[in-house]
């Protein structure tokens, strides 16, 4: 088997993987309309040659597929280079075999190269996954709520909503870099808004913007925009229709109370509106009746190191962070991961070397829960508590903790 790029002449024998692997109810001939991808996205392949074979393969040699957006996501407060990994299929002749292992293992070594510590993904199934060393990083809610219940958490009429297209995605942005500040949040392209944020696979969602007076916030403008949502319209038949919120994003409390008038003023159209989001506390502080509002929590994405060194060198730390420790790390897909580390911490910044083979190491973890712990989901207690992190006494402890505190990291994008 062969890793490689994949070239724009195997892009239908790359997309029928696909179709077979997500959505195979259409069969072997699918229309293949629809969105493009963003100019960020890699796709790779394993084709069944000879490593090192001479000459090209033909599409037919493709075993199995997958690929990644080269993304920028901001990681404890400063952005870092993640892979967002996707698209991963293999048509039925070639499982059972270890491919898409042997696939993906191959893909960590090309993000390592390039200078990508993190990799983050979507899972199918989270067993798979954590066996190839993916830790869950967040949780998502969707909240369903009566479109009339929703009064209480409405502002007073003020401004102006205005739909928006895709040559807007410059004045969104704006917004949604001053809202999404959190881990993983992205710092999305041009090409993301085009192509992820006013396109689908199904129907392309509805922009909208909300506009304040000169007098609102103070800002002075006539034209600001504090706020967008993004929303499509879905038949429930005999249950009526919804309004599917998936991404409501604002600069202000004042923002969001008038993106969600915008949403209930769609009354005569809608019976529910479901918003898809973190944890939103203040909603049901804000409704009339709490208990109108309907919430499910889901797992959501997960993520891995597959550079141990870079990853701990890429991010900053808390200014008040400050000590050394010796890691031992287990990673049994990245076997260059597999090892001993000293991580030395001072002035926000890390310094990691590799240790000797045999040294005593004051923490042991595998690499699920050291991605936890980079990315902030999990903080040292709670990896402990949960059998996943050994720690040898209470200094190395009280270290860590405070290197690593606990974040609420959200990846809102999928992909």
């Amino acid at each position: 088997m062969e890793f490689r790029p994949v070239p724009d002449a195997h892009d239908d024998a790359f997309e029928a993987a696909l179709a077979y692997a997500f959505a195979p109810e259409r069969g072997p001939d699918p229309d293949r309309d629809g969105p493009g991808r963003p100019d960020s996205f890699r796709p790779r392949g394993l084709y069944d040659v000879p490593e090192g074979s001479d000459g090209e393969p033909s599409p037919s040699d493709l075993a199995a597929v997958c690929g990644y957006y080269d993304l920028s996501a901001r990681i404890r407060g400063e952005f870092c280079p993640v892979a967002g990994v996707s698209a991963v299929a293999s048509p039925p002749e070639y499982r059972r075999r270890g491919l898409v292992r042997e696939l993906l293992t191959d893909l960590h070594r090309e993000c390592r190269d390039e200078g990508i510590p993190l990799a983050a993904l979507w899972p199918f199934e989270f067993p798979f996954y954590r066996r190839l060393g993916y830790a869950r990083v967040n949780d998502y809610t969707r909240t369903v709520v009566p479109v009339d219940a929703l009064d209480g958490a409405c502002a007073d009429p003020a401004g102006e909503f205005e739909r928006l297209s895709a040559d807007d995605w410059e004045r969104l942005d704006d917004v949604y870099a001053e809202w999404a500040t959190g881990p993983l949040g992205l710092d999305r392209t041009e090409g993301w808004w085009r192509r992820r944020v006013f396109e689908s696979w199904g129907t392309d969602p509805y922009v909208y913007g909300w506009r304040a007076d000169a007098d609102v916030g103070g800002s002075g403008e006539a034209d600001d925009l504090r706020g967008y949502l993004v929303y499509t319209i879905e038949d429930g038949d005999e249950d009526g229709r919804s309004m599917e919120v998936s991404e409501l994003a604002f600069r202000d409390r004042e923002a969001r109370g008038q993106l969600l008038r915008f949403c209930r003023n769609h009354d005569s159209q809608v019976e529910r509106v479901r918003l898809v989001g973190p944890p939103d506390v203040h909603l049901l502080d804000e409704l009339d009746d709490p208990r109108a509002a309907e919430t499910e929590r889901r797992a959501g994405p997960m993520a891995r190191v597959v550079d141990v060194a870079g990853a701990l060198e890429t991010i900053d730390y808390p200014r008040a962070a400050e000590g050394a420790v010796t890691v031992d790390v287990t990673d049994d897909t990245c076997p260059w991961n597999d090892g001993t580390y000293r991580l030395r911490v001072a002035d926000g910044h890390g310094r990691v070397d590799a240790v000797r083979d045999g040294a005593d190491a004051a923490v042991s973890l595998d690499v699920g829960a050291l991605t936890r712990l980079v990315v902030g989901s999990h903080g040292v207690d709670r990896l402990v508590e949960l059998g996943d992190v050994t720690v040898v006494d209470g200094t190395t402890r009280r270290t860590l903790a405070a290197a690593f505190p606990p974040a609420e990291p959200y990846l809102r994008e999928g992909f």
